[in-house]
């Protein structure tokens, strides 16, 4: 507990209810990372200081601006990647008092995947119009200085994907000196402990694509995203396993160490943008529709969002 305290008060202060981020010191990695404890301590960590620090006052307040920053398209930072570019998120937030699902989705997080990207804005304008009563937080590209050089890792050659404290995460060249070594797989990580998302969908690309890979309890949701891009290309598929190790990813943080659901969407690499435009807007209805439907679920007894 006290490495999620350090790191939260290492990378935010809150002013407010707002996160203020600060721009990277370009130091390789904080010692003080070393003892971040996994994906569930973040989320009871973010659960604990919700109460102390960001007691709810003004909620329907808030609640409205977001949705109206949604509706405009107006993007904020959470970070800012080794290069100094900011990591830009927006909100589309439910009616004041609702009990919804939270809905985390990432546009991209290796730079030479880029298929996702183009379906970040037209995806937004869908859920501001009918988000089908889901409170959604859409990271646009957690990697901005990767996909300016079209490259897999970061500035610093590390794969973002393999740099978050998982419980099989082992320092490497490739995966970093440490867990969240590096400023964006930190700005997603703060993401994490502060939306407590119920859901997580993440934009990547594969040669073998299109196919949804899921960890933790998403199978359902997953063929819930293909019967929804299926319309759009009908070489959509769900694959239960990548087909090799995955140490330090998000998946095995979120959906093995944590439970919670993540959906790996791999569009094919070199989609046609109105294809794959097409998919993920279907995809992600799907799900969201999925989620309303579900009976009993867990956010309907833990209180407005």
């Amino acid at each position: 507990m006290a490495g999620v305290s350090q790191y939260l008060s290492a990378r935010t202060r809150v002013m407010s209810g707002r996160h203020v981020i600060s721009r990277p010191t370009h130091r390789h990695f904080d010692p003080s990372m070393r003892s971040l404890a996994p994906y569930h301590l973040l989320l009871l960590a973010a659960t604990l200081l919700a109460g102390v620090l960001m007691p709810c006052v003004g909620c329907a307040a808030r609640a409205r601006a977001e949705r109206a920053s949604a509706a405009a398209g107006v993007w904020e930072p959470v970070g800012f990647s080794v290069r100094g570019q900011p990591i830009l998120a927006t909100t589309i937030a439910p009616p004041a008092g609702a009990m919804p699902p939270r809905v985390l989705i990432v546009g991209g997080i290796h730079g030479n995947e880029r298929e996702g990207l183009p379906a970040v804005d037209p995806l937004v304008e869908m859920l501001g119009r009918d988000s089908a009563g889901a409170h959604v937080r859409v990271v646009r590209d957690l990697n901005p200085d990767g996909t300016a050089a079209r490259s897999r890792g970061n500035a610093r050659g590390v794969d973002l994907n393999r740099n978050f404290p998982a419980s099989n995460f082992s320092p490497s060249l490739q995966r970093g000196p440490a867990a969240l070594s590096e400023p964006e797989s930190n700005a997603l990580a703060g993401e994490l402990a502060r939306f407590r998302p119920h859901v997580v969908i993440v934009f990547h690309s594969i040669a073998r694509g299109p196919f949804v890979n899921f960890d933790g309890p998403g199978e359902a949701l997953a063929s819930a995203f293909v019967s929804g891009a299926a319309p759009a290309d009908g070489r959509w598929r769900v694959e239960p396993s990548m087909g090799y190790p995955t140490p330090g990813s998000l998946g095995t943080l979120v959906g093995v160490d944590g439970g919670t659901p993540i959906l790996t969407v791999e569009f094919l690499r070199g989609h046609d943008a109105p294809t794959a435009i097409a998919s993920a807007l279907g995809g992600v209805r799907a799900v969201l529709l999925h989620l309303r439907d579900m009976p009993g679920a867990t956010w309907q007894r833990s209180g407005p969002s």
